[in-house]
This record gives C-alpha cells, structure tokens and sequence, in this order.
C-alpha cells in the first residue's frame, strides 16, 4: 500500500507536506507495525499544477533517494504562488515494479478534458478487467491502479461529481483492501477540479492497525487544504482530521462538496 498526497495553496505551504511525505516513504512506523516493512520503495511521481505550467514526473527511485525530490521540495520552499500537489510513493502490490506503473497515472480523453491519477489500495486485478470489458492478456505486467485509471478514462463523460461517482461504482465492487484515490481533471480554458476518495473495506475498517495505516487525514488551515496518507500525520505536526471511512470530495474552484461515495454512486 502507498502513500499519497493532495495538496492545494502556496507553494511554501505545500513544501512541508511534500517533505512529510518524503520521509513517511523511507520509515512509516504504521506500516513496520503491520507486517514488519519500513519503507515505501517502489517508484514515485507528482503532478505540480500552477496556473502557467504543469509538470509530471515520474521515477522508479524511491522519493528518499531520488535528487529531483530535494529540487522539488527546495522549488516549493521558495513559491509564494498558488499550486495544486498531487504526489505518490509506491509500496507495489500488484503489477511489475516499473516504470509504466508508476503514479499519477496520465490520460487524455475524447470529451475535451485530461486527467491525472493515483491510487492507494488493492482492487481484484481480474474482476476489474473482467467487469470492464478489457483484454487480461493485454494488462499482465499492469497495475490494478492502471486498470482502473484506463476504466475511467474510457468511461467518463464529464467532469460533474455525479458522472465521476458513477464510474466509481466498479472500483468500489473490485476493491479487496482500500479505494483511497485523487484524480485531478485539466480542462480546455485551463482551469482544473479534484475529486478524491477515502474508501476502506470492512476488514481494514474493524482492525485497529489496519485502519490506522489505511486512513486518509486531511487538513485545513489558512488557505492550504490537504488529503494524506495517515503517516504524514506523525512527520508534520498540524490539525489533521481523519477522514470518515466512504467520504468522497470535489473540488472545483473555490468550492469543495464532500459526500458519501456510497451515496454519490447510487442511481
């Protein structure tokens, strides 16, 4: 399982959360308690959006090894301008341990519009396939996250929080640990909308370790908003909250609306 991070506002704000987020890569004391593993090594990747330019970067360094990390982290020490952070340390569960696999994951659609995409959790590979109507022959060596992304790439018609809820429905069906996901969505007149889920099965949900290391925590503050992985928790001291388990969040503009996926994803 990974860790993730989405943040939004100045880049100054950002940087320590992108530093949290570094080192909750190389020790994550919540994991080690799990199943003895410390690190988060497998490849990373973010998407920094500003409002004159985009950068994608994708590596199969870990985040703690890898220069371009510090760059990044010094870059967003000294920007005063307001970014959107989307950034991911892989832990690999399924998929080869590649580059190809490594997130965000980038699509372009036919409706005008181009999205990035991570994912944290576990999804049943071979039910998703099956359930999208995909070639497995064609998806071997890829990520369940790939999968998914590709389904939704294929799938969505806009960008509203109903029609992105609705395709949400096949990964909550196929999800075996966690549905924890950011897609952040680029338009034509350039302006962007998240959506985010926080999504746990009932196993993970009822085991105190489970839980701890599956949660998303967010935080408000001034400005900056932010959703985690819960290790970031204990590298940057702030008010985080956890977020409840099936909460689902749009952010567009100004504005933020946050639903229960479960009921977004209804009829």
């Amino acid at each position: 399982m990974c860790r993730v991070l989405f943040a939004r506002g100045k880049g100054h704000d950002v940087a320590p959360l992108f530093d949290a987020l570094v080192k909750s890569a190389q020790k994550d004391p919540y994991r080690e308690k799990r199943n003895k593993k410390t690190q988060h090594p497998d490849g990373w990747g973010y998407i920094l959006l500003k409002e004159e330019n985009a950068t994608h970067y994708r590596s199969v360094l870990p985040v703690f090894n890898d220069p371009h990390a510090e760059n990044l982290l010094n870059s967003l020490i000294e920007d005063d301008s307001e970014v959107v952070l989307m950034a991911h340390a892989r832990a690999a569960s399924q998929g080869g341990k590649t580059l190809f696999n490594v997130q965000p994951f980038q699509f372009s659609t036919k409706h005008g519009f181009s999205f990035w995409f991570m994912h944290n959790g576990d999804l049943d590979k071979e039910a998703l396939i099956w359930k999208a109507g995909f070639k497995g022959e064609e998806l071997v060596n890829a990520s369940d996250s790939y999968v998914f992304a590709t389904y939704l790439s294929k799938t969505i018609d806009n960008t509203t929080p109903k029609e992105i809820s609705r395709r949400f429905i096949l990964g909550l069906e196929t999800t075996r640990t966690t549905l924890n996901t950011g897609t952040l969505f680029l338009l034509p007149d350039g302006s962007w909308s998240a959506f985010i889920t926080s999504y746990m099965v009932n196993k993970y949900a009822h085991s105190l370790d489970d839980w701890n290391y599956a949660r998303l925590i967010e935080l408000k503050n001034n400005g900056l908003y932010a959703v985690a992985s819960s290790t970031l928790e204990l590298y940057h001291e702030a008010r985080w909250k956890t977020l409840n388990n099936g909460t689902a969040i749009s952010i567009s503009g100004d504005k933020l609306e946050r639903f229960s996926l479960g009921d977004a994803c209804g009829p």
